[in-house]
């Protein structure tokens, strides 16, 4: 015999979370099953109301190691929305993306029926199920990629990976197809590339869909300390954009009646999302359709973050350093960032994911984590992928380090900065200010692999300083500047 309970519980959210992610509300939906439930297939009804923007079902049972077995589907007002036999505990649906074996799409008001099947049970015995049903009304949903909680909870540190790489669901086709051609990049191969480095995170950026996002869920359950990270390439007549944080189309049509950057721009924040302009000083033409950025009404004092290096363009005409470095010198803060724009997966010459490798200070392995850190500007980049020298780029007396913005008394300031190097032996420093080198501030190579220097720069109100690290060959490592004011 079945008895059913449902109960309405208003959930706490962590404070610093309540400005970014709805508050949700759970149903509880209790039971008990018996040899009577056999091979029945059950329903429990329950209601969504209007403006549900994600349904969270998180289910146990007992006597599961006495031969009861419960699977578990699920249906909203219109349509079948999937079932995972015995494959899953909990699952999501929201309009964006869902588990696998579920669909996403609209989350219409009404009565949804939470199917639960028995196929065993055996006599005498009397189960009773838990199901948490977890309603989140529409707005900036949090990710639903994740490591599991002992690699994502590491403590605060430095994580690296690539925030730029294509697949099938555009223009990756670049893959080795095995008989010397080249063919279509499945998701799951970009992933792969990632993880042989050994990357902490990886971005699939595909141009103006997420449809590839329901690929990531599937496959962030097969990696513990790899984290997949949202992202889509916003690709305009204008410029190109990488866009993290939101499974939210963004509007790509700058140029059409009521499309502005600004507008864009506004889009992204709505959903909670963080924009980077990509490559903004590539050439734009038949060969690259709007690639370098020209976009007007561009709101550069609500961009956050741009693309600095992408791929192996470091240095000449297109590169990335002193377009930002021009941005800087108007005022702006802008974190810079690497991505390796990869539409081979690894797979052949010229294709390689993880170069650069972009470096980030984050609290924690996931999503929320790092797009803070790149807000933050607790960024550098290694221009030649992970096994590239690490640096810290600190002002010790002023406990500041990259992306952050020092007070200065009037006038002209001696400032004493700290540079500590791992892996960059025989490597020059170039110490750089208004995105000029300060010549002779650090003389000759660094002379061990773990070297820390001291060193002294006058700047005034209204000056960056960031550091280059150089071999012979150029450019290996890109920091983020430190501001005074």
């Amino acid at each position: 015999m079945l008895t059913l309970l449902f109960t309405m519980l208003l959930l706490a959210v962590d404070p610093g979370d309540a400005q970014q992610v709805p508050s949700p509300s759970d149903l509880v939906i209790e039971g008990t099953i018996t040899a009577a439930d056999r091979l029945a297939w059950l329903e429990r009804r329950f209601t969504v109301p209007a403006g549900t923007g994600r349904i969270e079902v998180d289910t146990s049972f007992t006597h599961g190691d006495q031969g009861t077995a419960l699977e578990f589907g699920i249906y909203d007002p219109l349509r079948f929305r999937g079932a995972s036999r015995f494959s899953k505990k909990s699952f999501f649906i929201s309009r964006t993306s869902a588990s696998p074996s579920y669909h996403p799409g609209d989350l219409p008001a009404g009565e949804w029926r939470l199917l639960i099947g028995v196929p065993t049970i055996r006599d005498g015995i009397e189960s009773e199920y838990r199901i948490v049903v977890r309603l989140t009304k529409d707005g900036p949903m949090p990710s639903p990629l994740s490591v599991p909680p002992a690699s994502a909870a590491s403590g605060s540190k430095w994580y690296q990976g690539d925030l730029h790489t294509h697949t099938v669901h555009s223009d990756g086709f670049g893959c080795a197809n095995g008989t010397g051609g080249s063919g279509p990049c499945a998701v799951h191969q970009v992933i792969d590339a990632a993880a042989r480095l050994g990357l902490d995170f990886v971005a699939v950026t595909d141009h103006n869909t997420t449809s590839h996002h329901n690929d990531l869920a599937g496959l962030q359950l097969q990696r513990d300390h790899l984290l997949l990270l949202r992202g889509q390439e916003v690709t305009t007549f204008y410029g190109h954009a990488n866009v993290y944080g939101t499974s939210e189309i963004i509007d790509f049509r700058i140029g059409h009646p009521g499309v502005t950057a600004r507008e864009v721009f506004s889009q992204v924040r709505r959903h909670g999302g963080l924009l980077s302009i990509n490559h903004p000083a590539r050439e734009t033409g038949e060969k690259c359709t709007g690639c370098g950025w020209t976009a007007p009404d561009t709101p550069w004092d609500e961009l956050e973050m741009m693309e600095v290096v992408n791929g192996v363009t470091v240095n000449g005409p297109t590169a990335g350093e002193p377009f930002w470095h021009a941005r800087l010198n108007e005022g702006r803060r802008i974190t810079g960032v690497g991505g390796s724009d990869d539409h081979g997966a690894s797979t052949r010459a010229g294709s390689a994911v993880g170069i650069p490798t972009t470096v980030i200070f984050s609290r924690a392995l996931t999503e929320t984590g790092l797009l803070e850190g790149i807000r933050a500007g607790r960024v550098y980049i290694k221009v030649r992928g992970p096994q590239g020298p690490d640096v810290r780029f600190t002002v010790p007396e002023l406990m500041a380090s990259m992306g952050d913005s020092v007070k200065l008394q009037a006038g002209s300031k001696p400032v004493a900065f700290r540079v500590t190097a791992i892996g960059a032996a025989g490597q020059y420093v170039d110490v750089i200010c208004n995105g000029k080198v300060i010549e002779k501030a650090v003389s000759g190579p660094l002379v061990s692999n773990d070297v820390t220097l001291d060193l002294s720069v006058d700047v005034r109100s209204g000056d960056w300083v960031r550091i280059n690290v150089r071999d012979a060959a150029g450019v290996t490592v890109i920091t983020n500047p430190i501001y005074f004011r």
